[in-house]
């Protein structure tokens, strides 16, 4: 979408944009429960893909008088820059950040709790706080909230004479569907895992062990080296697309993703005229072993706050505007699902069929280990899978692996 002009933000006398670290700020504190003065935030993306959150900003802007002022940041830059800026005291009054970097930043004192004053976590859909909660204090809110979903080609599932209203329900049918799927020379899979991603690593042995009844983090027990024996004899890490493996399902190379809600509006914006969703593609609900338990991975970014901002009142009042009912129904629109209560009231997107299996699916979401090491542990868990993809381990091997390193972590 394209971004508030410069010029009308600064006719505005609105948003700033720094391009560094925080700079010398005086104590602020709440004046009668009213926000006031500066709230600096930090968050990825950029200004071209933000027109409803800045319209937002601005708006806050002009109704409380806060200044408040953005520093975008590419995703892969926001860890680093935020850890600088915890070491040199001058961290940003408001961050979002993924939920595995809760844990870390809380274990050293970093973030404010929620200020039940200017924000209610009671809001928000039951467990969805919970990753971004440690040691029983909730330290954020989420946004961007995503259970994973089964992504499957129509298309492919009738050229491979299967059904293409039937989707597999069970690990052992996704098994099945896919040598179906799969060409000679592997060009064409069923489901292609996301290779190389240390998150969506540690997702999908979450559901594969635990939905075996088993604990996790722990790969040297039969349920660890049953999931990534599974793992190995499904998809192609040789395959490559510059998108990914949702890159290779938009293409067709691959039949089957296991992904997020924002899947669907991403597949609408590389070309609705390809790949209609009811038509060329479907969803399902996450799939689950033959008799065993539902586990329904899931990751949510969330609104963090310093503890060491002189703002933390406003900070939290900001982040309540930020996620009402106006940005609800926006994010909506491009599968961002902000899990406030009757979100799916929000918007028409929230009665589509990709949100109502969301929406059943919040009892069973399961964001694996919510510990200080959950970077460490991911970076593991992607090393474990990928190591045996490539035939550079042996399940056993790359279990053993993995084990010895969670020992260092916890």
């Amino acid at each position: 979408m394209a971004d508030l002009t410069r010029r009308g933000l600064l006719a505005a006398g609105a948003l700033t944009l720094l391009a560094g670290c925080g700079e010398d700020r005086p104590a602020q504190q709440a004046a009668n429960g009213r926000p006031q003065g500066t709230v600096n935030v930090w968050l990825h993306g950029s200004q071209d893909t933000g027109r409803q959150f800045q319209e937002l900003v601005h708006r806050y802007m002009a109704d409380f008088q806060v200044d408040v002022r953005l520093l975008y940041l590419p995703v892969g830059q926001l860890d680093a820059k935020l850890l600088t800026a915890f070491s040199g005291g001058a961290p940003p009054d408001v961050f979002k950040i993924g939920h595995w970097s809760f844990p870390a930043h809380a274990k050293k004192n970093r973030l404010a709790p929620v200020d039940t004053k200017a924000l209610s976590p009671q809001n928000y859909e039951p467990g969805t706080t919970a990753p971004l909660t440690y040691q029983g204090v909730t330290y954020g809110v989420p946004i961007d909230f995503n259970p994973c979903l089964l992504y499957y080609r129509k298309d492919r599932f009738e050229q491979a004479g299967l059904d293409p209203d039937k989707p597999p329900s069970t690990w052992e049918e996704i098994a099945e569907h896919s040598g179906k799927l799969t060409s000679a020379d592997g060009r064409r899979v069923g489901l292609q895992w996301l290779y190389g991603d240390a998150q969506w690593a540690l997702m999908m042995l979450t559901a594969l062990i635990k939905g075996q009844g088993a604990e996790f983090p722990s790969l040297a027990t039969e349920q660890g080296i049953k999931a990534l024996t599974y793992m190995k004899g499904i998809g192609n890490p040789k395959l490559s697309n510059p998108l990914g493996a949702l890159g290779l399902f938009y293409s067709g190379e691959a039949a089957m993703v296991v992904s997020g809600a924002f899947l669907g509006p991403a597949l609408e914006k590389l070309g609705k005229d390809k790949l209609t969703f009811g038509k060329q593609y479907g969803v399902a609900p996450m799939p689950t072993w033959s008799g065993g338990q539902s586990v329904v991975p899931a990751y949510t970014w969330g609104w963090g706050v310093a503890k060491d901002s002189p703002n933390q009142f406003t900070a939290w009042h900001l982040v309540n505007y930020l996620q009402g009912a106006p940005a609800v129904t926006a994010n909506l629109d491009n599968g961002i699902i902000i899990p406030a209560k009757g979100w799916r009231e929000a918007g028409p997107r929230g009665k589509s069929e990709i949100m109502k299996i969301v929406a059943d699916s919040l009892p069973r979401v399961d964001f694996g280990p919510i510990i200080p090491g959950t970077l460490e542990l991911a970076k593991a868990a992607a090393g474990a899978v990928d190591s045996v993809a490539h035939g550079k381990a042996t399940p056993a091997q790359a279990a053993a692996t993995f084990d010895a390193t969670v020992r260092t972590i916890q």
